[in-house]
């Protein structure tokens, strides 16, 4: 097992800055409260020898500035296509952290996404976000992103937490356990102990976990009826139920 808080930028240039500035936009609410005050009171005092009209632009400047990412924000779909193209980049960092070639695979990796909505290491709290889309799905800034490389003789993971504002991954780990030793692959409610934005107790949650006999896992939380009812919608898409499928069959064909 190896474990990293690496902070790690997948790729670096303009475009990409952009980028993330588009996305941070996506998430992060406007902060307007100082910038109306400075508004109100620039209308208030509008006769006093142009410190009203001080006032008024300097609350003007600080209004657009603050709503401006949010005007540039990309929409719901080009959201799930940036993150599903940072996960294409996490495929690739894990495998070259356990020293694996595409050759190697027998077939498709497997990758499975979970929500975190409370705080974690190396990530600020104001970075901590999520947003109802359109679609009335729920999309977060950070995610717990597994993926899983199934070659012929073992399963090789990479888990991290993803800053998706940043585009970086962080607390990485990786195990590799062999076939033999997988005796549970489940989804089921677990009790848990996260604190929400707001101060609620998330104290259970759905997780997906492969046990092997070690008493070693690889868990993820995928879906919370506290976090639903938090944040009003429906989660993304985890990619739970592929997962089920695919390691259940592999692991079921590699064992007999």
């Amino acid at each position: 097992m190896e474990e990293s808080s690496q902070d790690i930028t997948l790729t670096g240039n303009s475009s990409e800055d952009d980028k993330r500035k588009r996305i941070r936009g996506y998430f992060v609410k406007p902060q307007l409260k100082w910038s109306i005050i400075l508004l109100v009171l620039g209308l208030l005092t509008l006769g006093l020898k142009g410190f009203g009209l001080v006032l008024l632009i300097a609350g003007g400047i600080w209004f657009f500035l603050e709503l401006k990412p949010t005007i540039d924000a990309p929409g719901d779909q080009k959201i799930d296509a940036w993150l599903a193209d940072d996960i294409e980049h996490l495929k690739k960092r894990s495998l070259e952290r356990l020293n694996l070639e595409e050759s190697q695979l027998i077939r498709d990796s497997v990758v499975i996404r979970g929500p975190i909505l409370w705080q974690v290491n190396g990530v600020p709290v104001k970075e901590i976000a999520w947003k109802k889309g359109k679609d009335g799905r729920i999309r977060f800034s950070v995610n717990d992103i597994t993926v899983v490389h199934l070659t012929e003789h073992k399963l090789s993971s990479y888990q991290c937490n993803y800053n998706f504002i940043r585009g970086v991954p962080l607390n990485e780990q990786d195990d590799e356990f062999h076939y033999r030793d997988v005796v549970a692959i489940s989804a089921k409610d677990e009790s848990t102990n996260y604190t929400l934005p707001n101060g609620t107790l998330m104290k259970q949650a759905q997780l997906f976990k492969l046990t092997v006999s070690s008493g070693d896992s690889i868990k993820v939380v995928v879906n919370s009826a506290d976090l639903v009812k938090f944040t009003g919608g429906n989660l993304a898409e985890t990619g739970l139920d592929n997962a089920m499928k695919a390691l259940r069959k592999v692991v079921g064909e590699k064992k007999i």
